[in-house]
């Protein structure tokens, strides 16, 4: 009976604590709820003595703090973490095809947090996507915990000059980074309003014209509407606005038979249809009007 009594007493003291613990809860949470739900805790506070009253106490803290995490919106976040703790983490990231992009901006890029179920793919596509070199970014999960950034870069294609600063640019005409590597150096040099979106179509003709390409320095867009070729030896070439690869075949042929552009001339004018005009130096105003092997382009 003593071992009973003890026992029966020790249960009573633990549930008045309980109880006191539950009242020390329940009072100041009562404050911080709605009205509706405020009048239902102070009903519960008052019966609360009660072993169903207590039952309805726990229930109610219970459904509070549920409360408190659904309006906080920590509820998401508490159920990440318990994905992360059953092994449904981020344990390893792969990334590939990337060479001018290093590993540790993609990572800073991916943001990393949380479990792999709650991973926004799409978002961290298109934060990997506006680093300089990245052209196209894929991310992927693989379950339990890896995720795979599979990247395509952009590839140089040309220098493009603006506003005093060289950048290097893809075949799209998009700056990729500012020229600061000399292995870039050897890439073709454009100048000029819009001469990077109108690149392709320049280095394309001028790919009907090996020699004239290989001594050029620099081709300069004029007005938005042709170009001009400025070529290693100080002579400049001065394109149509159309038929520019006709007139390149018409130059690299006369240069082939003639010597042209390794004579004294400063100025090579294409841009007339029927006929090639040359400016000699020292400012002489003579111009010398050289037939292209007997042939005329036709006017356009």
């Amino acid at each position: 009976m003593p071992t009973l009594r003890r026992a029966r007493i020790g249960a009573e003291a633990l549930v008045e604590a309980f109880d006191h613990a539950l009242g020390r809860l329940l009072a100041p949470l009562a404050d911080l709820l709605p009205r509706r739900l405020r009048r239902a805790a102070e009903r519960i506070e008052r019966r609360r003595t009660r072993p169903l009253g207590q039952i309805a106490a726990v229930s109610f803290l219970l459904l509070s703090m549920l409360y408190g995490l659904v309006v906080g919106g920590q509820i998401g976040r508490l159920g990440d973490s318990l994905l992360v703790v059953v092994g449904l983490g981020i344990e390893d990231v792969e990334i590939l095809g990337q060479t001018e992009t290093s590993e540790i901006s993609v990572l800073e890029k991916l943001e990393l947090a949380g479990s792999l179920v709650a991973f926004d793919v799409e978002a961290a596509q298109a934060r990997v996507a506006t680093l300089p070199w990245v052209e196209r970014a894929t991310v992927r999960k693989f379950y339990p915990g890896t995720l795979r950034v599979e990247i395509t870069e952009r590839k140089p294609f040309a220098l493009w000059q603006r506003d005093g600063e060289v950048f290097v640019i893809d075949g799209g005409g998009v700056e990729i980074v500012p020229l600061q590597e000399s292995r870039f150096g050897g890439l073709p040099f454009m100048v000029g309003g819009g001469a990077n979106t109108t690149a392709t179509e320049i280095l394309g003709a001028l790919g009907t014209a090996p020699d004239i390409a290989a001594e050029m320095r620099a081709a300069v867009l004029v007005a938005g509407r042709r170009w001009d070729l400025h070529l290693e030896n100080g002579v400049t070439v001065k394109l149509p606005e159309k038929e520019v690869r006709q007139a390149l075949a018409q130059l690299q042929k006369l240069n082939a038979e003639r010597q042209l552009l390794k004579r004294d001339v400063v100025v090579v004018d294409l841009r007339l249809p029927d006929r090639i005009t040359v400016r000699l130096p020292e400012g002489r105003s003579l111009e010398d009007v050289v037939p292209a092997a007997g042939e005329k382009r036709a006017r356009t």
